[in-house]
């Protein structure tokens, strides 16, 4: 099924503690326009949080800076390259109460277990929609809060989904990893600063190899 038939609220909860990071403002195009100065493209997972923060549920751009026609030119995708709609929502969970984080039974969301960061850019080039969504964590693997939207996006069992996290916290940062058939790539990031990031790519009518190279160029995009 489609990703935009599963709202976020809707899936299945599969693991607790994780989320992103980064700086800078992100970029359709490869001119860069209207993408104001950047100090750093590697994440840190406080300013990604403070650039994710005004964003909620409809921001107007992504805040990665991502180069979108650079990197689908790679894998030969042609036609114009314009923001999805929306062009990138997220949300950040904050908590310093490391005892009830570790504790199963406490009402904190994933996010908040993991002192986390999400947000989804959204892209289309000619007819073909991109998800990249990256996810940071101060607390504990950065894998796990996004493993519920990875399951949705690669239709995967819970098993292989365990399979495939638990080989996430063994990989070295830039190593792509496809999950299941491939329909979904995920790259362990380099962070600068505490913390975790990780990044995946999902498009529905690409192949695997190419969704796995898009997510690689992304990954380099923001080192």
């Amino acid at each position: 099924m489609s990703r935009r038939q599963h709202p976020r609220g809707r899936v299945l909860a599969v693991c607790a503690a994780g989320a992103l990071a980064v700086t800078g403002i992100g970029a359709c195009g490869s001119d860069g326009d209207d993408v104001p100065p950047q100090s750093s493209k590697r994440l840190n997972v406080e300013k990604f949080r403070q650039a994710v923060r005004p964003i909620g549920a409809s921001g107007p751009q992504c805040p990665l800076p991502f180069d979108v026609a650079a990197a689908t030119a790679k894998i030969h995708l042609d036609g114009p390259v314009a923001p999805g709609d929306p062009a990138a929502d997220g949300s950040e969970g904050w908590s310093d109460d490391d005892a009830k984080a570790h504790d199963l039974r406490s009402d904190l969301s994933a996010m908040q277990r993991s002192n986390g960061v999400e947000v989804t850019c959204r892209y289309k080039v000619g007819t073909v929609e991109i998800h990249v969504d990256t996810w940071a964590a101060r607390r504990g693997p950065a894998i796990n809060p996004a493993l519920p939207v990875i399951q949705r996006d690669a239709g995967v069992s819970v098993g292989t989904l365990s399979d495939f996290a638990t080989r996430m916290t063994k990989i070295a940062p830039q190593q792509v990893v496809p999950v299941g058939e491939g329909g979904v790539a995920v790259v362990r990031l380099n962070v600068d600063g505490p913390g975790e990031a990780v990044l995946f790519v999902s498009a529905e009518t690409l192949a695997p190899d190419r969704i796995a190279t898009l997510a690689s160029t992304f990954a380099k995009q923001l080192d």
